[in-house]
């Protein structure tokens, strides 16, 4: 049975240490760079998802800057070669900030957004494609826990991620959550952001209160108990 649990000391400092300014700086950046299609310009300084790629990957070094050591960060990069949404070979690169729990474990947890956006034709790489919502909004509040989380040592390992392609056909997550297979890493729970922060439905509803969160069902098959946890 689920009960509410009470805010200890360290929670309640991470929540006072989030920026909402900064939340929507980030938002507003990201929409600057004009589209960020995943098959648009990666070597204009200014616009197209290259420019949005070594933004977000300045900051996140930024935060790992102050973290002690305990956060590293980097751009994790393949080729993606000619598939469904993608005419031409392309490189897709995540952008990761890793913070680095102090077990010995590989017991980690992701937490995403993913910072490419489209226009309704899948395949319009040229045209504005401000994608605030879907999924600047994302981006950005995994980029802000990431800087406030970069302050504090947490025992597990956590992951915070700017994935690309997920337009195209979810290319970056899926390259990703390959690698951490490979690299037997447990990963025990994840934190997608796709599109967040309203708190008005279509009907003019308001609820600011409440978070939706949408969770895929686990086999029964699936779930055992570890008498070591």
């Amino acid at each position: 049975l689920n009960r509410p649990q009470r805010a200890d000391a360290t929670l309640r400092r991470i929540i006072d240490d989030i920026d909402p300014d900064r939340i929507q700086h980030t938002i507003e950046t990201l929409v600057g760079f004009g589209t960020r299609h995943t098959l648009s310009t990666q070597t204009d300084p200014n616009r197209g998802i290259g420019a949005a790629r070594d933004w977000i990957f300045g900051e996140l070094q930024s935060y790992a800057a102050a973290s002690g050591g305990r956060m590293t960060a980097e751009i994790q990069s393949y080729t993606q070669p000619v598939g469904p949404r993608v005419d031409v070979p392309t490189v897709i690169s995540n952008v990761i900030a890793t913070l680095h729990g102090s077990e010995s474990s590989q017991r980690m947890y992701v937490i995403s957004g993913h910072y490419d956006s489209r226009v309704t034709d899948v395949m319009n790489r040229v045209d504005d494609a401000p994608g605030a919502d879907d999924d600047a909004s994302g981006v950005a509040v995994s980029m802000e826990l990431a800087r406030v989380f970069a302050q504090h040592d947490p025992l597990a390992t956590i992951a915070f991620m700017a994935v690309a392609g997920e337009e195209q056909n979810l290319y970056g997550s899926n390259h990703a959550a390959t690698l951490h297979k490979q690299a037997g890493a447990d990963i025990q729970g994840m934190l997608n952001n796709d599109i967040v922060g309203s708190s008005t439905a279509d009907d003019g509803t308001r609820d600011r209160r409440s978070v939706r969160l949408f969770a895929e069902g686990i086999s029964s098959s699936k779930i055992y108990l570890d008498p070591n946890r």
